[in-house]
C-alpha cells in the first residue's frame, strides 16, 4: 500500500505560544515531505493568529473556526484538508519528530485498519487536587490530542458530534462510533508529551457532567455501560485514589477540588438511578452559567438529540 498524504489537524484558540512549540516539532517533518500539510483552526481570532506567527507558519493553513466549541472546530479543520489520512493533535501538545511517520508507516503495514491511537505522556508532577493531567501510555481511549484516522471513515462518521460544545465527552462518543466500523491500533511509538495543567472552580466540573449526561442522553444506560453503580465506583475510586496519593506526598493544595470531584460523581448517581427525570435533575444540580450549558440542557429536555446519522453532511457541523 502506498504512502498516504496527511493532513495534522490543530484546534486552537487564541494560545500562541502553545501552538508556536506545538508547530515547531512539526514543521521540519511537513517541510521535508510535500504531501503532508498542516490544518490550523482557530476558534478565537484566526488573523491574530496568523500576525502572531507570521514567519513561522511554512506548510501551515490557519482557518477560522466556527466558534461553537472544540468539536465544530475539529470538523472545520478537517473540512479544510483534503488528505487520506487526518491526524489529530491539541495545540498543548509536545509531539514526538517521529508521531507523523509512526501513523504513516503504521496505515500502510495496516489497510485494513482506519483509525490509530497515539501515546500521551504527561509532563510534570501533581501538587494540588486541581491538577489535570491527559495520559494514555497502553491504548483503549482514543483521546482526541493525539491520533489518526483515514478521510474516508471521518467522512462517514460525519466526524464529532459538534452538540458537545465543551472539551469533554465529545472524544468518548467519537470512540464509541468507531467501533461499529474499524478496530483501533494502539501506536506506542505515535507519542506526544502533555504538561499537567492547574484548572480550577466548579465551573469545569459541571461542563464535564452535562457533557457527560448529553452522551448518555444520545446513546443511553446500556449501550454506554454507565449505571448508578459506575459512577458510584468512580466515587470511590476518586477518594481512594487522591487520598492515598495525599498520604505518601502530603503536598497536595486545592483540597475543594477532591470535594468537587466527589459531589459531582454523586449527582450523576442520582442522575443515573432516577433516569426518567434526568433532565429536571441536571437544570437542579447542574443549572446553566453559559451559552453551553444552555445548549445541552435544551438538548436533554425534548429536542431531538438522537445518535448522528452517519448519512449527514459533515461540514454541517
Amino acid at each position: 500500500m502506498p504512502s498516504p498524504s496527511v493532513a495534522i489537524i490543530i484546534p486552537t484558540r487564541n494560545r500562541h505560544e502553545f501552538l508556536r512549540r506545538c508547530l515547531s516539532r512539526l514543521i521540519p517533518y511537513v517541510a521535508a515531505n510535500p504531501d503532508c500539510s498542516i490544518v490550523v483552526s482557530d476558534d478565537g481570532d484566526a488573523l491574530d493568529t496568523r500576525r502572531a506567527l507570521v514567519g513561522e507558519l511554512a506548510g501551515v493553513q490557519v482557518v477560522q473556526g466556527p466558534r461553537r466549541g472544540p468539536s465544530a472546530n475539529r470538523n472545520c479543520g478537517a473540512a479544510h484538508a483534503t488528505a487520506e489520512l487526518l491526524v489529530f493533535l491539541d495545540d498543548d501538545c509536545i509531539p514526538d519528530e517521529n508521531l507523523i511517520a509512526a501513523y504513516r508507516d503504521a496505515s500502510m503495514k495496516h489497510p485494513a485498519v482506519s483509525v490509530f491511537e497515539g501515546r500521551i505522556t504527561a509532563l510534570g508532577k501533581i501538587s494540588s487536587f486541581a491538577d489535570a493531567f491527559v495520559s494514555n501510555e497502553t491504548g483503549g481511549y482514543l483521546l482526541s490530542c493525539n491520533f489518526a484516522i483515514r478521510k474516508d471513515l471521518f467522512v462517514k462518521l460525519n466526524g464529532f458530534d459538534s452538540r458537545y460544545p465543551f472539551a469533554a465527552m465529545e472524544d468518548v462518543d467519537f470512540h464509541l462510533r468507531v467501533k461499529a466500523f474499524s478496530r483501533v491500533l494502539f501506536l506506542h511509538d505515535a507519542r506526544v508529551w502533555h504538561e499537567i495543567e492547574r484548572r480550577f472552580g466548579w465551573r469545569m466540573f459541571q461542563h464535564h457532567a452535562l457533557s457527560m449526561l448529553l452522551f448518555l442522553h444520545v446513546h443511553g444506560l446500556k449501550a454506554t455501560g454507565k449505571s448508578p453503580v459506575y459512577f458510584l465506583r468512580e466515587a470511590a475510586k476518586i477518594l481512594a485514589g487522591r487520598c492515598r496519593h495525599y498520604l505518601r506526598s502530603r503536598d497536595l493544595k486545592d483540597p475543594e477540588h477532591l470535594l468537587f470531584q466527589v459531589r459531582t460523581s454523586f449527582y450523576l448517581v442520582l442522575i443515573a438511578t432516577f433516569w426518567s427525570y434526568h433532565a429536571s435533575l441536571a437544570r437542579l444540580f447542574f443549572p446553566a452559567c453559559c451559552p453551553g450549558c444552555n445548549s445541552i440542557h435544551a438538548l436533554i429536555s425534548g429536542v431531538d438529540c438522537t445518535a448522528i446519522s452517519i448519512k449527514e453532511d459533515p461540514h454541517a457541523h
